[in-house]
């Protein structure tokens, strides 16, 4: 037996027997229910044969006891008619909150028909089927039903929460009072940022000194804004404490400040305070430090002297009475009120962010996924309404799966349609409170116990599926303490029994049978380790444990299995914790797979492909070349890098290598070339050599499909970069499917999970290496708590300092902590490993209540604490085992199973299609001179200003991100509200990181873009409502080689590569479409230098420049698009009455008076119907 094999023996404990009893500490303990309304329902065990259908029922259904198993039943139930009519699967709504539970469900539902089907015909030892067929007056026919069911399981009503309301919102249109064509969906988080941004930059930056110090300590930028105002918006009603807050008058305090220094000074109060107060104290000791902070006549409200010389502080040092000083009498106000400013600042921008939100909404016609959720709330139980009943009628039961999940909005959607009047429809709640672990998203499990207190019946599931009997004993003996979940809730802990299909399963290691939880204490002597060298030793000894479980010669088995390194999962809090993770087991050459809820962009692979596509983009740009070289992705050395200094052969090599990654990127796709990219430079081959490079495969290939599929919609490699840029920026906020991390492969590794994604799912060795997450707001941030109004929970936000209301808020964390540790304990099947790591925030952790670790007087030393939890019988030794976590051996471990075998893969098949998506800029990149580019043509190479001194818009930099700016600009502006265009003209000096001296050149730039003549008409005439920004367009594409030829003719083009096939799809995004007297007219920005004189952008130049560039074939897509588009949209439309031409604005060359920059053309109707019919329409 080898050394580890014999500390496997002495660590595991002995085998534990399933008819254990509790310790007696524990026994007769029980959670108190009394005095709290949500507990006053008795819950008996379900019977899901037998349960009552009607009415409003909860079902509590602990982890592992087949919470989808019964939603099934319940179906077959209802399908069958047992307990009231049959209904349809159009008829049971069944409710979930992600698309991939609905598909889930879908499956199982479907599933569970065929099962049911079978057994009617056949038979089945399946105890439930079994009594329905028994109990069945008709077999035959509810065969048929069942069979019915299968068949049109395409018409099953499974939705999400949002998936519903969309369609109540789109059905009943009328009932609703929704418009039938709903507006356009949008990220909350998009319209939060701009929200931040604009209160940020009108209500931050514009306070006066003494108040933006205290506002910029809140919210450094407008970032930390949003974030912090996240959770509070997510919260649809709620009372604000202190009442009075918004009533706080923040000027007063400045001049109060201000005049309790001068007051200071006048009335001598050093020579006061060293009579009167004793110099052992603060206040004294602080005389000499504090003079230049009296001096100064700023308010400096963040300085912490204000609190040194308050009453409650001076009182502690004061000699004899309280002096009766004007001076302190002021001081003590301005301490009182200053500790009312953060409260004030948090309620004034809540307010001013939730405004601004709505009034976006409003004016763009945007609605978020959460604006389905109070459109339908609204609509519901609006007064006279008749939707409600609708409802009821059209599905009358419902089932929500993961209830505890919900928040008050969506309750009062369910509790209005099924609960507002007796007998109207069936409403089925299905969760476990315990496992309510998503309010950072909205979820209020409070509203779960409202639930609970307003339902007519509660029911548990109490038998686990899942683990073992010595695992579920254990756990049982675990959350059976008193108020384990916390007194904030009330939630209780009730035992679950084992199955009895699961009393043979068992885990061995040398024969032994080992105690179900593993206590792995990692501590010292003396005080409190560092939590990082903490995490570090003990995901070591984790790792170093799964070692030993793979090892054949420590036996390890599961069922007479040896133990695999798929059934092992470690669960883990933060990405932090899970690169430790990773980086342990890949010392001992274990592979692992992390599997979580991520978002790709947050990846380095992200970072490191937007610092290569800038250098593809710019292959000239030497440095851009360097930092992509730089990369982890590429693989390039830094003396390889070193060594392009001192050989030009080779720094040309490089300059020609991404000019050719440049040239296929323009002239095809970009997938194409980072696939070339890829190949030429052998990147997987290197990948594939280190650790990390399946995931660097995974996420390089992830992210090409993301940016191939934006490069649809997005033609142009600086719009492309820009818009991953921002994406990059805002990678915390996106919650978008298509970007969640995706696994490596699925070969047989360790997982490596985060406690939130492994909800839901199950292992056969679970690790916690470490479990102590606890996280503790810093200073005086918003406190979201809950009280009780009337028998019911209701939010609450303390913005003040009211320690009751705080202590409540903290709590309530800590509960959240304890029920996130359950979800994560009962992951295990077999074995659960906790670590115990001796760091400073041990004692007030979930981990340390659960298992009575809390510290004390007597034991001080974490190890000592374990020893006498287990004497006593708290952590009893048959189910609880205790190992110390020393300094861990690294032993390499090698896969002693059938290598992989690498089979060659086949051919590829030769696609001869020459189906593509086309832009504008595609094109032009085959048919046009290498010289010429699309996009923003000339302007794709940055160039100074060359008048020294001279700032006009003919000077005005360029650049690709000058065009970009100066195109955002103009799609943000309200041409007919000149009030706001000095603002965004900062922003954009801000973003471009020009000097002051050009706020007023752009200013009046603008000005005069917006009152150039357009004949009868300006921009400035046009209202938002008119207009359409940035407006896509796609449509088929059916063109041969002919096309180019036809346009060379017609004198529309000057092209010498004539055989160009244009077939696929067109796409693009037109720069303005507004309406004008019930004509539409196009409008294209272009920001290019054409020169330093006026005369360069007259009309008769740039109708020059527009061949040059091949401007005239935009707008003849523009114009067929735009066409194609008012055909389908505008009744009675004619070419010739409604369509008013297109102008291409040079805006450097436009003067706000005359012609000048403004070129205008409509090309002829026969034209365009010709046009039309070569590029594939229908005829």
């Amino acid at each position: 037996m080898t050394k580890r094999s014999q500390r496997a023996t002495t660590d595991t404990g002995s085998g534990c027997s399933s008819s254990r009893k509790p310790s007696p500490a524990l026994s007769a303990a029980t959670p108190a229910r009394s005095g709290n309304p949500c507990w006053q329902h008795d819950m008996s065990e379900l019977d899901t044969s037998h349960l009552n259908l009607s009415g409003s029922r909860l079902i509590e259904a602990s982890a592992g006891t087949g919470k989808t198993y019964t939603i099934t039943n319940l179906c077959l139930r209802l399908l069958l008619g047992r307990g009231q009519p049959p209904l349809t699967l159009s008829q049971i709504l069944v409710l979930t909150f992600t698309n991939a539970a609905t598909d889930e469900l879908k499956e199982r539902i479907a599933r569970r028909l065929q099962e049911a089907r079978s057994a009617f015909r056949h038979g089945t030892d399946d105890q439930f089927l079994q009594e329905l067929i028994e109990t069945s007056n008709d077999p035959e026919r509810e065969l048929k039903l069942l069979t019915g069911a299968s068949q049109l399981m395409d018409e099953a009503s499974i939705f999400t929460i949002h998936g519903f309301c969309a369609r109540v919102l789109n059905e009943r249109a009328f009932e609703s009072g929704v418009l039938f064509q709903q507006p356009e969906e949008v990220d909350q988080d998009e319209l939060l940022q701009l929200a931040a941004e604009d209160y940020f930059r009108n209500h931050v930056l514009s306070l006066g000194s003494d108040l933006r110090d205290v506002a910029l300590g809140l919210w450094p930028n407008p970032l930390k804004l949003a974030e912090q105002l996240r959770p509070l918006l997510l919260q649809s009603d709620m009372t604000i404490y202190p009442e009075a807050i918004t009533d706080f008058n923040a000027n007063q305090l400045v001049i109060d400040a201000r005049a309790a220094k001068q007051a200071w000074l006048e009335e001598d109060m050093p020579a006061l305070i060293d009579r009167e107060f004793d110099g052992r104290y603060t206040p004294k000791k602080r005389l000499k430090k504090s003079e230049s902070f009296w001096r100064n006549p700023a308010a400096e409200l963040t300085s912490d002297i204000w609190a040194v010389y308050a009453r409650e502080s001076l009182e502690k040092s004061i000699k004899a009475d309280f002096p009766e000083a004007n001076a302190l009498q002021l001081i003590d106000r301005v301490h009182q009120d200053n500790r009312q400013l953060p409260g004030w600042l948090w309620a004034t921008a809540l307010t001013e962010v939730r405004r601004l939100i709505a009034a976006y909404k409003a004016e763009w016609h945007l609605l978020t996924v959460d604006d389905l959720l109070t459109l339908t709330g609204a609509a519901v139980s609006r007064p006279g309404s008749q939707l409600a009943e609708l409802l009821a009628e059209r599905w009358p039961v419902a089932l929500i799966d993961e209830f505890q999940d919900t928040d008050p909005v969506q309750y009062d959607i369910f509790r209005t349609i099924y609960q507002a009047q007796e007998n109207r429809g069936s409403l089925l709640m299905i969760g476990d409170p315990k496992q309510a672990i998503y309010q950072f998203r909205g979820a209020d499990v409070f509203t779960y116990l409202n639930a609970r207190q307003s339902a007519n019946e509660v029911s548990t599931l109490t038998t686990n599926w899942r683990s073992t009997p010595a695992l579920i004993e254990a756990t049982n003996h675990l959350f059976q303490r008193p108020r384990i979940f916390g007194d904030t809730t009330g939630i209780s802990f009730d035992p679950v029994q084992p199955a009895a299909s699961n009393s043979t399963r068992q885990m061995t290691i040398a024969d032994q049978t080992p105690t179900p939880y593993q206590l792995c204490i990692a501590g010292q002597e003396t005080g409190t380790m560092n939590v990082d060298i903490a995490l570090g030793r003990l995901m070591d000894f984790a790792a170093e444990e799964v070692v030993r479980l793979l090892d054949p010669d420590s036996a390890a088995r599961i069922n007479d299995a040896p133990v695999k390194a798929g059934q092992i999962a470690f669960l883990v809090r933060r990405r932090k914790d899970a690169a430790a993770a990773k980086a342990a087991l890949a010392r001992r050459g274990i592979r692992s797979v992390y599997q979580t809820q991520d978002n790709v962009l947050h990846q380095d692979t992200a970072r490191d492909l937007k610092l290569i596509l800038d250098a593809v983009a710019e292959p000239t740009n030497d440095r851009a070349i360097r930092a992509a070289l730089a990369t982890r992705l590429l693989q390039v050395t830094a003396e390889e890098i070193d060594a392009l200094n001192r050989d030009p052969a080779s720094q040309q090599a490089v300059i020609e290598e991404f000019r050719s990654y440049h040239d296929l990127w323009r002239n095809r796709q970009l997938a194409v070339m980072l696939n070339r990219l890829m190949t030429q430079r052998q990147l997987a081959e290197k990948w594939l050599q280190q650790p990390e490079g399946e995931r660097q495969l995974t996420n390089f290939r992830h992210l090409t499909e993301l940016l191939q599929a934006r490069a649809t919609t997005t033609p142009g490699m600086f719009q492309l970069i820009k818009w991953f840029e921002r994406q990059l920026s805002e990678a915390d906020s996106s919650d978008i499917d298509a970007r969640l991390l995706r696994l490596e492969s699925d070969e047989d590794l360790v997982k490596i999970v985060t406690m939130h994604a492994a909800k839901g799912l199950e292992y056969d060795i679970v690790m916690l290496p470490m479990p102590v997450f606890n996280r503790r707001p810093k200073g005086k941030t918003p406190a979201l708590f809950h009280e009780q109004r009337n028998g019911r929970f209701t939010t609450a936000l303390e913005l003040g300092d009211n320690e009751l209301h705080r202590s409540r808020a903290l709590q309530e964390q800590r509960d959240e902590e304890m029920r996130l540790l359950y979800v994560a304990v009962t992951r295990a099947r077999y074995r659960c490993y906790i670590g115990l790591p001796q760091i400073q925030s041990f004692d007030n952790s979930a981990v340390a209540s659960l298992l009575g670790l809390e510290a004390s007087s007597e034991f001080t030393d974490l190890k000592d604490r374990c020893l006498s939890a287990r004497d006593t019988g708290l952590l009893p030794a048959d189910l609880f085992s205790q190992v110390d976590v020393a300094i861990p051996e690294s032993s390499a471990w090698t896969d002693s199973g059938v290598g992989t075998t690498l089979v060659e893969p086949p051919t590829k098949p030769v696609s001869i299609d020459s189906w593509r998506v086309h832009s504008y800029t595609s094109v032009i990149a085959r048919i046009a001179e290498p010289h010429i580019t699309g996009g923003y043509a000339d302007d794709d190479v940055t160039l100074a200003t060359q008048a020294a001194g001279d700032t006009s818009r003919l000077t005005f930099p360029r650049g690709p991100r000058v065009g970009i700016a100066l195109h955002a600009l103009l799609e943000d502006v309200d041409f007919m509200n000149p009030t706001q265009h000095l603002q965004l003209c900062e922003r954009l000096c801000r973003t471009l990181g020009l000097a002051a001296e050009w706020l007023p050149v752009l200013d009046k730039w603008l000005g005069d873009i917006l009152t150039s003549p357009l004949d009868d008409h300006c921009l400035q005439d046009i209202a938002r409502s008119d207009r359409l920004d940035e407006m896509e367009f796609h449509f088929s594409l059916r063109s041969g080689n002919e096309l180019v030829t036809w346009l060379n003719d017609l004198g529309y083009l000057r092209s010498q590569q004539l055989n160009v096939s244009l077939d696929g799809m067109m796409t693009g995004l037109i720069d303005l479409l507004y309406r004008r007297d019930n004509r539409y007219f196009i409008i294209d920005y272009k920001s290019n230098f054409l020169g330093y004189q006026r005369d360069d952008y007259r009309p008769e130049r740039l109708a020059d420049v527009m061949l040059d560039q091949h401007y005239s074939l935009q707008f003849l897509i523009y114009t067929v698009a735009t066409h194609r588009m008012l055909q389908n949209t505008l009744p009675g439309y004619n070419y010739e009455q409604h369509f008013g031409g297109i102008r291409y604005l040079f805006l450097r060359g436009m003067d706000g008076a005359t012609d000048n920059g403004i070129y205008w053309h409509r090309p002829d109707v026969s034209l365009v119907t010709e046009l039309d019919q070569r590029l594939g329409a229908d005829p």
